[in-house]
């Protein structure tokens, strides 16, 4: 049977009468879903808190039940929110190579080297042409000496093969490198002093300010955070999978998107190779919902309604930054942003990596979508970041700036932030303590504008004397609006412009 969300509806209730009658109205609509199985059954303590299930049942019967459904009830279809991790423009569409027996294959080999040195057990994607044109792709790894090799099926060619390091280096894209081969990854630049990038300059951040963003608290919504000794002052708030709550230990790092986003945000520096968070003073929490980085491990509306719930009405966060999306719209999601908005908490969201509309949830218009800029000359030649660069001269703008290729974009964008070739924070393991990593997509841009605006709202007393209502998150939109700066791209591709103090 096909899953569901039921929650109740809390905003724009503002008495507790109201949100109580609100919530009871969850287990009236249960009494009625005779074919229901309930998954999880996330029940707060608080009777004001919000009440959120994951169940399957049968469909005609919830057709029915919603045709004369309470106002306060939202009864929905469970969907998935992806990770915003984007393919090279090139080879999409692609899709995952299926290993199969075949009479004839050929042996390719690359070896993968950094610094002239093997590079060992790293991830390299490997992007293939079948007869029939399709772009088809596989993971594997190299060996102990940097070595691949991989049996190519009859017909196919080597279009693109893609070494991913773990720290330290350049993710490359070489173009068709014959078999037997090497591709030596470039050692990414060091910070300026600081920890300073190329996105701090952008933005106008002065990383020699440590306490920059302090008194501003900001939740991070993603894979999980850490272990990594620069975001040592993240609180775990826990994780959120499969609609249950499970506690703050299970919350670092499932993947490297989180420690990566979160690191864009408040990481704190220990030498001088590390780069700086946007506002490295500013109160962290962390709350993962994804069970990993595969296809399928995606959190669902309900998973992502009670870290938002967590975040906002539990640890008070000012924002929340959400880089993941995809998929339809979500009425239950909605209205816990809507709710979050109207207890002080502005959400800011990644546009979505899939150079076409905006995603949801940035696209609700209680979010601040951002879409991803890079700065010509950042990259070097032959890096995946490199490749990003736009080939429409309308996605040019100022100051060597350019709307990413793969950026998402649209008339309801909040703004643009730097989400090309950023460097940040990645977990401990793998051999690596206290590593960093290049990363692109707007998954990277969303967190250095909340960043920035965390700065920006932590430098206005007005802003800070506001209650934790409606009027605080209308204030920070405001004042994002207002230190927006174009930089000569059409609004649809920047909004109001990038950001800056």
């Amino acid at each position: 049977m096909p899953e569901y969300v039921l929650v109740n509806r809390r905003s724009g209730m503002f008495t507790n009468n109201a949100k109580i009658a609100s919530r009871a109205t969850v287990s009236a609509t249960l009494g009625l879903l005779t074919s229901a199985r309930i998954l999880s059954d996330h029940q707060p303590a608080d009777p004001l808190a919000r009440q959120v299930v994951l169940l399957d049942a049968d469909a005609r019967q919830v057709a029915a039940i919603r045709a004369t459904l309470s106002a306060d009830s939202i009864l929905e279809p469970a969907i998935r929110r992806n990770l915003h991790l984007h393919t090279p423009i090139e080879l999409q569409p692609t899709m995952p190579h299926a290993v199969t027996a075949r009479t004839s294959t050929s042996s390719y080999k690359v070896t993968i080297t950094a610094g002239g040195k093997a590079l060992g057990n790293i991830q390299v994607i490997l992007y293939m042409r079948d007869p029939g044109g399709q772009i088809q792709n596989v993971t594997v790894n190299t060996d102990a000496k940097g070595k691949l090799m991989f049996e190519l099926p009859s017909g196919f060619q080597m279009v693109f093969v893609e070494p991913i390091p773990y720290a330290n280096f350049w993710i490359m894209l070489a173009e068709a490198p014959p078999s037997g081969s090497s591709i030596d990854c470039l050692p990414i630049a060091k910070p300026q002093t600081g920890g300073s990038g190329w996105w701090h300059e952008a933005m106008n951040v002065d990383v020699s300010k440590a306490t920059r963003g302090a008194g501003i608290k900001v939740g991070v919504i993603d894979t999980g955070c850490g272990p990594h000794h620069n975001l040592a002052h993240v609180t775990l708030v826990g994780a959120f999978v499969d609609g249950k709550v499970l506690p703050p230990a299970q919350a670092t790092d499932v993947a490297e998107h989180g420690t990566h986003t979160t690191g864009i945000i408040g990481a704190r520096p220990t030498k001088a190779s590390d780069y700086a968070g946007m506002a490295a003073g500013c109160t962290l929490f962390h709350a993962r919902v994804f069970k990993g980085e595969g296809p399928h491990d995606g959190p669902t509306q309900a998973d992502i309604i009670n870290a938002i719930d967590s975040l906002s009405r539990d640890h008070q966060c000012d924002l929340i930054n959400m880089s993941l999306g995809g998929g339809p719209r979500s009425s239950a999601e909605e209205d816990a942003i809507r709710d979050a908005s109207q207890r002080g908490t502005l959400c800011i969201c990644s546009a979505g990596n899939e150079n076409g509309p905006i995603d949801f949830p940035g696209a609700y218009p209680e979010c601040e979508a951002v879409s991803a800029i890079g700065k010509v000359g950042w990259a070097p030649t032959g890096t995946f970041s490199a490749d990003n660069r736009p080939r429409e001269a309308t996605k040019m703008g100022h100051d060597n700036l350019f709307l990413a290729s793969f950026s998402c974009f649209g008339p309801t964008l909040a703004c643009a932030g730097p989400g090309v070739g950023i460097v940040s924070t990645v977990p401990d393991r793998n051999g690596f303590v206290g590593a960093y990593m290049e990363m692109d997509g707007t998954s990277m841009a969303s967190p250095a504008v909340c960043g920035t605006l965390a700065v920006i709202l932590s430098q206005d007393a007005a802003y800070k004397a506001l209650a934790r209502d409606g009027s605080r998150s209308k204030r920070a939109a405001l004042l994002l609006a207002q230190h927006c700066k174009p930089f000569g791209l059409p609004v649809n591709f920047e909004g109001r412009g990038l950001p800056t103090l």
